[in-house]
């Protein structure tokens, strides 16, 4: 079996159990629970299992974790099928290799840091007050367009390496979103992860002037202008 298909099969394996974990490691009462049944007369692999069933945090973290991954893959569904095109443009521009990924990370960075600078001096007059919450949302569905991307490619590259690449778009990207979305709920490490990739993306998403592959530049208004 090709090497990169066990990989696959691994990383998806990985990710599972990744979530899992990261569902159980915050629930505080769970643990107590657990360790708490283990003393009593039951076996102490059943104790966990019904500590497991009983604990109505957990549930809820896995419910949680299951209706965050199904609502990403389905943003990304509709983000592929209203944009292919700009997604396509997007994934060409950062399968060129890691030194323009990091390139786009750069352009997220500075965007943050010029949306702060603009965000402070707007709060000096009331005109402009409002600036912050418009670049905020502005900022949040570019990176989200940009992830979405990202997830795309991720699975797709993978895929091709495995040969499986006659595969469906959206068998890309949902092995790509189920990536990335597990490497954003690692304990800790999770918020990192997605700070890295929300900045990414939104250069991604800015870098490309939205995937239109146009330059941004002055070129029409000059040409208005020299007429």
């Amino acid at each position: 079996m090709n090497r990169w298909r066990i990989l696959i099969v691994a990383l998806v394996i990985l990710a599972l159990l990744s979530m899992v974990l990261s569902a159980l490691f915050f629930d505080i009462a769970w643990w107590r629970q657990s360790l708490a049944s283990i003393g009593a007369e039951r076996a102490p692999h059943k104790a966990w299992r019904l500590a497991l069933l009983q604990d109505v945090g957990v549930r809820a973290n896995f419910a949680s974790l299951f209706a965050n991954l199904v609502t990403m893959y389905l943003f990304g569904v509709l983000i592929l099928y209203l944009a292919p095109d700009r997604v396509r443009h997007m994934s060409q521009e950062s399968s060129t290799g890691w030194q323009r990924v990091f390139k786009f990370f750069a352009v997220g960075v500075l965007v943050i840091v010029l949306m702060g600078a603009v965000s402070i001096l707007s709060l000096l007059t009331v005109q402009t007050m409002p600036l912050p919450i418009i670049l905020g949302v502005v900022f949040l569905l570019s990176a989200l367009g940009g992830m979405v991307t990202l997830a795309y490619q991720l699975g797709k590259t993978m895929l091709a390496r495995a040969e499986w690449s006659g595969r469906s778009p959206l068998l890309s990207l949902a092995l790509g979103t189920l990536i990335l979305f597990a490497l954003t709920n690692v304990p800790y490490l999770g918020g990192f992860f997605l700070i890295i990739v929300l900045l990414t993306g939104a250069g991604m998403s800015i870098a490309t002037r939205f995937g239109s592959g146009k330059p941004w530049n002055l070129l029409p208004l000059m040409e208005d202008v020299q007429v």
